[in-house]
């Protein structure tokens, strides 16, 4: 793809309303995440995890947030 084209996707891109700019960009990052070797397995990992003790409480994630609330 040469600049100006890029350019002229830029500017239509920016043109859109917020939500419809928000879903191209929700669709771009997983995109480029798919690309990531580093990523993808480790969210694999975590989504096929079907045992609950490996899940992480609400409590806990507050705890390793620092949220003392």
């Amino acid at each position: 793809m040469d600049s100006d084209h890029l350019e002229e996707l830029k500017a239509t891109l920016a043109k859109l309303p917020h939500t419809e700019q928000d879903h191209i960009a929700g669709f771009l990052l997983m995109e480029r995440m798919k690309r990531n070797q580093l990523v993808m397995p480790v969210m694999h990992q975590r989504i096929d995890d079907a045992e609950p003790e490996n899940w992480k409480t609400w409590e806990k994630t507050k705890q390793s947030l620092g949220d003392n609330r």
